[in-house]
């Protein structure tokens, strides 16, 4: 989830009134086949970002909304409507609104993905997906985030304390790929998508990854995924005017 408004500029090509629909919950639509998946994203947010590959990499169609977050699109009495959080990344399937991004991963993929390895039907593996999911979102997105930030939108210094509670998640993410290549084995899971793009955050202050061998190549394996530069586009074509 991503309640900043740290974005690129992006507009709807669509009038709101056009675009919105109010939901209705329930189960959802009865086929297993979406018809108009809808995901409301902004293109520097990691969350967006990872939702948007797993619709890539399952092969789920999904027409992308760009909120402009600077003019408090998500801000709007419509889109409140949709998710009352007005968060992103939100996603609309029918009458269905789900937001927050772990939730809407595993939730595409179960309802209408073909590459089942995403999140595996075997409980005992999804469970370690689901695990890792967990210490992605405390750990991972948490210290990227609390040791990048502040540079980027703050114009701060790098803070030591915060640098080396990062380095341990780093260190954790490199012993979790010894002897296999993904972060749950040999296959590629949701786990993996999501923290590649909360990674790619340390890019923008060209932070190396040399220290940590196994991670730095699952992150080079990750980013020659065929539909990377699409998907994080919005994130490095930003410019912080702190970096200017």
């Amino acid at each position: 989830m991503c309640r900043c408004g740290l974005c690129l500029c992006l507009c709807f090509k669509k009038k709101p009134e056009e675009v919105f629909v109010k939901p209705r919950m329930g189960v959802g639509p009865s086929t297993t086949t979406p018809k108009n998946l809808i995901l409301y994203i902004h293109g520097l947010s990691a969350p967006s970002r990872a939702v948007w590959m797993t619709a890539k990499a399952a092969s789920i169609p999904v027409t992308i909304r760009y909120l402009d977050l600077f003019k408090g699109e998500h801000k709007t009495p419509e889109f409140a409507k949709i998710n009352p959080d007005t968060t992103v990344p939100t996603l609309q399937d029918g009458d269905f609104s789900l937001w927050e991004s772990r939730p809407i991963m595993t939730y595409i993929v179960s309802r209408y993905g073909k590459n089942t390895r995403l999140y595996p039907k075997d409980l005992q593996q999804r469970a370690v997906c689901d695990r890792l999911l967990h210490y992605d979102l405390g750990s991972v997105y948490k210290t990227i985030s609390e040791y990048m930030y502040p540079q980027l939108f703050q114009a701060k210094p790098p803070d030591t304390d915060k640098e080396g509670a990062m380095r341990k998640t780093f260190d954790y993410m490199n012993r979790q790929l010894q002897g296999q290549k993904y972060m749950c084995g040999d296959d590629m899971t949701i786990v993996d998508i999501s923290m590649a793009t909360n990674l790619a955050l340390v890019e923008l202050r060209n932070y190396k990854l040399d220290t940590w061998p196994l991670l730095c190549t699952w992150f080079q394996r990750m980013k020659s995924l065929s539909y990377w530069a699409e998907c994080n586009a919005g994130l490095y074509e930003w410019k912080s005017p702190m970096l200017e």
